[in-house]
């Protein structure tokens, strides 16, 4: 998979950077609140970058789900990434 953005390339957002590398090796889920223009998105787009990769059986099971949905797969080797809409 081809990274647009590189969360190495953001400065600054210390505190945010930390929480999201914490929660990329501990594989849980995030949750950014704050007001418009403060980097939430910036920080949201970059994170896919740090995500470990899965195992082989994982994998297998990655490429099932999406076979049964009939959805197009990019890259097998991260966990899957979703971003819903801010008025979700």
């Amino acid at each position: 998979m081809v990274v647009e953005r590189d969360f190495n390339q953001i400065i600054g957002h210390e505190f945010a950077k930390r929480a999201l590398e914490i929660a990329a090796s501990g594989e849980h889920f995030v949750l950014m609140d704050g007001p418009p223009g403060c980097g939430k998105s910036l920080l949201a787009e970059t994170f896919p970058s740090i995500l470990p990769s899965i195992s082989k059986e994982a994998q297998l099971e990655k490429i099932s789900l999406y076979q049964l949905a009939v959805a197009p797969y990019h890259s097998l080797s991260l966990p899957s990434f979703r971003h819903p809409h801010h008025s979700a």
